[in-house]
């Protein structure tokens, strides 16, 4: 029954899955590390915490009201126009000489 709770875990951190294809663990010496430790060792936290920021992430964005969003925008748009109807564009003065100022 371990080896059907160590393969449960594992699909939990599909992070882990990088470390035995780069070489640095195999999949014997996890699940050796499982039984022996836990599923609360502090070995798998790095591996918990990059899946937990990348859930994290994915709640944030698909909890973003795009209507909302767009709407924000529209309003600081509006209010950038109204600000910049304000400002006075000085445009430089140039002198320029007529027929009679010689």
């Amino acid at each position: 029954m371990e080896i059907d709770d160590f393969k449960a875990f594992v699909r939990t951190i599909p992070s882990i899955k990088e470390e035995v294809i780069k070489g640095r663990y195999t999949w014997q010496q996890l699940y050796e590390f499982y039984v022996l430790y836990g599923e609360d060792d502090k070995m798998w936290e790095p591996y918990k915490k990059s899946q937990v920021d990348l859930t994290g992430i994915l709640d944030i964005v698909k909890n973003v009201d795009l209507d909302a969003l767009s709407k924000s925008f529209e309003g600081i748009q509006k209010v950038l126009d109204l600000v910049s109807g304000f400002v006075v564009k000085d445009e430089p003065k140039t002198q320029t000489k007529q027929w009679y100022d010689d």
